[in-house]
């Protein structure tokens, strides 16, 4: 699904993971940030985001849990006086922020999961809040075309599609500067897509979107075949819901 990978650390995940399926997830935040340790925190917010997610599918405590964990890090890295400690922490935030946003798009498809129009709404302020913070920490073109990305394709799932394209064609240039091109093609194939989820553009939009994806299915690259897939759950998942009959 395009997300940052972490490793676990010390805390008892199996005992933070109960609190959370009884619906304790306030208990789960404070116990996290009571670990000694403010860097085994903010990686065990990471952790816990992301098991929550996979074991349990629930998205809202999810979110309550990368809103707490993204908030740790950024203030203890107001608070840090060691300016190497303060990035690192920003860097966790900026990992549980795109993290936790991603998962809040329902273009995976992903099965069992159900993305409320709040969620949306939480991933998106994320998404924002990561693309910041690549700024920021000067992560570089390709960290920034992937937020660039991530906030184009929450834009695109809400039926905000002025702001979706406005995002993408960033991301686009954000890939073109490094030399990204297969994920200059999905750039655009998202593109097309917000075209396609409009009905004055629909028909140029799907077509656009099937020249796309013929490049990238021809691409033969690991990335270009997982974009073409992506592209092809999305227009199932996100575009019949958004549009009406055809407009022939």
């Amino acid at each position: 699904m395009g997300i940052v990978d972490t490793s676990p650390s010390e805390p008892d995940f199996a005992s933070l993971l109960a609190l959370v399926r009884t619906g304790k997830v306030v208990e789960a935040i404070s116990i996290v940030e009571a670990i000694p340790d403010p860097m085994a925190a903010s990686v065990a917010f990471i952790e816990l985001s992301k098991q929550v997610y996979r074991e349990f599918r629930d998205v809202s405590s999810m979110v309550a849990l990368g809103n707490a964990g993204t908030q740790f890090a950024l203030l203890k890295a107001a608070s840090s006086e060691n300016s190497a400690d303060a990035e690192k922490f920003r860097n966790y935030a900026r990992i549980l922020a795109f993290n936790t946003a991603a998962n809040c798009w329902p273009g995976w498809g992903d099965a069992g999961i159900d993305i409320k129009n709040d969620d949306l709404e939480a991933g998106l302020k994320l998404a924002v809040l990561c693309r910041d913070l690549v700024v920021e920490l000067s992560l570089g073109h390709k960290a920034q075309g992937k937020s660039h990305w991530l906030i184009g394709a929450l834009d695109l799932a809400m039926g905000q599609y002025a702001e979706a394209l406005a995002e993408l064609q960033l991301a686009k240039a954000e890939f073109q500067a490094v030399g990204e091109s297969d994920s200059v093609l999905m750039s655009e194939g998202y593109s097309a897509l917000a075209l396609k989820a409009q009905p004055e553009s629909r028909v140029s939009g799907g077509n656009e979107l099937v020249r796309l994806l013929e490049l990238l299915g021809n691409r033969g690259s690991k990335d270009a075949q997982f974009f073409a897939k992506q592209l092809i759950t999305a227009d199932r998942v996100l575009i019949p819901a958004q549009v009406g009959p055809s407009d022939v």
